[in-house]
């Protein structure tokens, strides 16, 4: 009984441990991304080069608003976002930005709700020439 005991409560600490660290991720691997430092990442088919920077100086627990620029790797036509997304898969937490506005040549997400501190992964939803393609990256929020 006493084996079966420990044995238990070791399921548990390892259980425990092994959740906490789907939670925390290492400081390498998210975006560093202030108004003044955008982040160039490629989408994951390849179709488009997204460069990405915060209208507010630094990225906060709460709404956030970004300012992105996509442009087509093949340099035909322009691409499209059609969305922006964020989820903490861990903790089951999703949000998206409020609206999409666009000038024609860059787009700004307004009203990301970063609600909760910790890792977010982000995923720029686009299209492009009739294919749609996601650009992703992760950033920590204070």
């Amino acid at each position: 009984m006493l084996t079966r005991f420990r044995f238990t409560h070791f399921a548990a600490l390892t259980l425990s441990t092994a959740l906490l660290g789907a939670c925390v991720a290492s400081p390498t691997d998210t975006a560093q991304l202030t108004a003044d430092q955008p982040l160039s990442q490629r989408s994951n088919h390849g179709l488009v080069e997204a460069t990405v920077s915060l209208t507010q100086p630094e990225i906060a627990r709460g709404p956030n608003d970004f300012s992105i620029a996509l442009s087509a790797t093949n340099g035909a036509s322009s691409p499209l976002l059609t969305s922006v997304e964020a989820s903490m898969a861990a903790h089951g937490h999703h949000a998206s930005a409020v609206s999409i506005d666009s000038d024609g040549q860059a787009f700004r997400a307004v009203g990301l709700d970063l609600f909760m501190s910790g890792v977010w992964q982000i995923a720029l939803d686009v299209e492009l020439d009739d294919r749609s393609d996601v650009v992703e990256f992760s950033l920590d929020v204070p």
